[in-house]
């Protein structure tokens, strides 16, 4: 499929400037050329974006799409077999869609289900978002998440579970550093450490080897410590980063995927589970304070909403950019985070609107530029070139 997007006003490229009186040229799924509109070529389909703002599809770094997002997900879980969570998956694949993301992350499923739909939607099965997953979780016997861990203890198990993964398909391997704040009531803590340094070094020169990135549940600080030493690529979390820490990222490459709104979210609700409320508020200031100190550093920041946690839906990526802005009042810097700078944690072309990436974009009626809340202002979705929703 070959035509002009034209009639718009782009947030354009790496820094999101705004153009007007360009056009994109689609062919093949990919942007092939960004023009002025002096240079439309007139054999090629025009297709009027009737003055709406066209920006990159939005991109969620860290989501649990079998996951329901209600109080307490894991008593969904234990109350749902596998078809009903296969199902919930799929179901929430239009959702996505309809809010204008494009891409999804998914960093932990029970059995493998995120793979599945993942491999539906590549072979058109069922229609859905760009999903990169890690199926299941690699995890320390006993660890953070055992619901969909594969457990492994040891340099050996380690390198045996990533090839696991690796087979069945996976485009991300996760792994979890520390203890987290929802999942279980009793048995692990948010701070400590869980797989050690070595542990998480052999996976990640296994998956770099393989071509994969590798994101770090890491909450506590010696967890975050290893993991850096390890060379994951990514931070999920990051509560007790400190200036020694950062420095270390900054040196490596490490990316940082904070995931404010979910932790928010459980230290204010009284519906929580009790133990998980407890823990969130011994951290969420912390997680707060670290987000405003160490915003404008050398690293890459991402978004990430861990949309299906407890009262978390999923299209919760525009609750964490706004809870983003709240600490950090730069509108086009937020954006960023779930578009130039979560493309590039992925090591993909997506995320911009720019030659030769991918052709995944929105049209809103309203400009994001002047209002985070204008992302919901969603006319038209794009994947590939395809029109997915309008």
């Amino acid at each position: 499929m070959e035509y002009i997007m034209d009639n718009i006003q782009m947030l354009f490229g790496a820094n999101l400037e705004v153009k007007t009186e360009h056009g994109v040229w689609v062919q093949n799924g990919e942007i092939y050329k960004v023009l002025h509109k002096q240079d439309y070529p007139s054999h090629v389909e025009h297709i009027d974006g009737e003055g709406n703002y066209l920006i990159p599809g939005l991109i969620d770094l860290h989501v649990h799409m079998m996951w329901d997002g209600s109080k307490d997900p894991v008593a969904t879980l234990q109350e749902e077999g596998y078809e009903q969570m296969l199902f919930r998956a799929v179901s929430y694949c239009q959702d996505y869609i309809e809010a204008g993301i494009t891409t999804i992350r998914d960093v932990g499923s029970v059995d493998d289900i995120a793979l599945h739909v993942a491999k539906g939607i590549k072979r058109g099965l069922i229609n859905g978002p760009n999903i990169i997953a890690s199926g299941k979780t690699l995890t320390m016997t006993g660890g953070h998440d055992p619901f969909w861990a594969r457990f492994v203890d040891g340099p050996d198990e380690a390198l045996k579970g990533v090839r696991e993964q690796i087979f069945k398909g996976a485009e991300v391997i996760k792994l979890s550093a520390t203890g987290g704040v929802y999942g279980r009531h009793e048995g692990e803590s948010a701070g400590n450490s869980e797989l050690s340094m070595e542990e998480q070094r052999v996976i990640c020169n296994e998956a770099h080897k393989f071509g994969l990135k590798v994101a770090s549940h890491a909450i506590g600080r010696e967890g975050i410590f290893n993991s850096i030493q390890a060379g994951v690529d990514t931070i999920e979390h990051g509560h007790y980063l400190d200036e020694e820490l950062i420095a270390m990222m900054e040196e490596k490459g490490t990316a940082w995927n904070p995931t404010l709104f979910v932790y928010q979210t459980i230290a204010s609700l009284e519906e929580i589970p009790a133990y998980a409320k407890q823990k969130a508020l011994e951290i969420v200031e912390r997680h707060e304070k670290a987000f405003k100190k160490f915003f404008d550093r050398n690293i890459i920041i991402g978004a990430g909403s861990d949309a299906g946690s407890p009262c978390t839906p999923h299209t919760a990526l525009l609750d964490e950019l706004t809870t983003m802005y709240t600490f950090v009042p730069k509108i086009k810097e937020i954006l960023k985070t779930a578009t130039t700078n979560a493309g590039i944690i992925l090591g993909r072309k997506t995320g911009q609107i720019q030659e030769g990436y991918d052709a995944d974009f929105v049209l809103l009626k309203d400009n994001p530029l002047e209002a985070l809340n204008n992302l919901r202002s969603v006319a038209q979705v794009y994947i590939a070139g395809q029109k997915v929703y309008s």
